[in-house]
């Protein structure tokens, strides 16, 4: 049984003012994450979330293991995600 993601309200604002084929790439990439999520994500040094790469963007996740949950808190441009 595949995970569930959710957005947070700043990762869908985020989300929605991406462009189609970036958008595309990110939801191929979650659908990837929800199948199997261990295979899919790093984790963050410090703060105890993942970090999850498609194409050039990044997107900073928690996980809940228990619930079968993937939580994106936050995506942005690769170059310009960390020192949000």
């Amino acid at each position: 049984m595949p995970f569930r993601v959710e957005f947070t309200e700043l990762a869908a604002e985020k989300f929605r003012k991406l462009d189609k084929e970036v958008r595309e790439r990110i939801v191929g990439k979650l659908r990837e994450v929800a199948a199997n999520p261990r295979r899919s994500v790093s984790p963050l040094r410090g703060i105890g979330a993942f970090k999850i790469r498609a194409g050039d963007y990044r997107l900073i996740a928690d996980i809940d293991w228990g619930e079968e949950v993937v939580y994106v808190l936050t995506l942005g441009h690769g170059s310009a995600i960390y020192r949000q």
